[in-house]
């Protein structure tokens, strides 16, 4: 252990730098250190691949393994002291470790290019360090565009489109054992209790409460019986929790819940087809990459849901069409 330690003495103070150089540039991005900055998202994991093999000598920048594990052990780390520290959540993490890890290993990779050719570039190359600082002011005046996204999802029903409609329009409190979790629930993403509505038709306010108290207020924008209904959503900023996630992602600028619609189609006379489609809203300056993350969520989400409504709406079937399917 102790020849280790001696071996690796200086990759491991890099390692300690770069966690550190990590922290330094999370607290200076503050609110920023999410999907709204590109700088934070693409330029400091570059970096912070970098930080640990400046203390690296011509052996070390030789082993493909150290340009790999390096970069990786020192963002692993960073990540750790994070959430440790209070200042992300896991899920914040799931989002920015993908730009991480692998721009970390690049950076990496392209750093040992230009130090195996001269060593002297290693006392030039840390005044990499402050381009994160002297880039994040000129990206404040790159003005963020916006853009409207729609996931969509839908299941096969065994229950008439009536059956079915009793049980969108209204929820009834989801138990435990109906709401099959997946991993981004196990992670923070709150699962939906029920929902309520003041008037069933145009104009009406739904509410939605989740999982933590988390509440989407919703209204009825369209409203066909047995058909389709349709509602803006807005969440009640006040029943936001406190976790890092939420707060970047509910109470930040840069997403926000537009609507969503619920679509009945008549298969045969057994069978309906569920359609629930969602509208949200990206404003950042990496809207493509936001994207794959809300599409992704939401998706699980909306899933998740019609296998509740189809279990509700099966059980309630009348007997003759609970017959015909079991014939089938």
């Amino acid at each position: 252990m102790k020849k280790i330690a001696q071996k690796y003495k200086l990759l491991i103070i890099g390692i300690v730098v770069g966690v550190a150089y990590g922290m330094l540039t999370r607290l200076r991005f503050g609110e920023d250190a999410t999907l709204a900055s590109i700088t934070y998202l693409f330029l400091v994991p570059t970096i912070l691949g970098i930080v640990p093999l400046i203390f690296a000598g011509d052996d070390q920048l030789r082993s493909y393994r150290n340009i790999i594990f390096i970069p990786w052990i020192c963002t692993a780390t960073f990540f750790v002291v994070m959430v440790v520290a209070g200042v992300e959540g896991i899920l914040c993490l799931l989002v920015l470790g993908g730009p991480f890890f692998i721009l970390g290993t690049l950076g990496a990779f392209i750093f040992r290019l230009f130090l195996l050719r001269d060593q002297k570039r290693k006392l030039k190359s840390i005044s990499l360090l402050l381009l994160p600082f002297l880039l994040s002011p000129l990206e404040e005046f790159v003005e963020s565009p916006s853009a409207k996204f729609e996931v969509s999802s839908s299941i096969l029903i065994n229950a008439s489109s009536n059956e079915v409609w009793n049980q969108i329009v209204e929820v009834d409190s989801i138990n435990h054992d109906e709401y099959d979790r997946g991993i981004l629930n196990v992670l923070g993403i709150p699962r939906p209790i029920n929902a309520t509505v003041t008037h069933k038709g145009v104009g009406g306010e739904r509410v939605g409460n989740f999982e933590g108290g988390l509440r989407f207020v919703e209204r009825i924008t369209e409203f066909e019986p047995n058909r389709r209904v349709s509602f803006s959503i807005k969440v009640d900023p006040a029943s936001v929790r406190h976790n890092v996630f939420d707060q970047h992602v509910l109470n930040g600028n840069y997403f926000r819940f537009v609507d969503a619609t619920y679509e009945i189609e008549i298969v045969d006379n057994h069978r309906i087809k569920l359609n629930l489609s969602s509208q949200y809203q990206l404003t950042s300056k990496i809207n493509f990459y936001g994207r794959f993350w809300g599409d992704l969520m939401l998706k699980d989400f909306q899933d998740r849901l019609l296998v509740v409504i189809r279990r509700r709406s099966e059980v309630n079937a009348p007997l003759e069409i609970q017959r015909a399917v079991v014939i089938r």
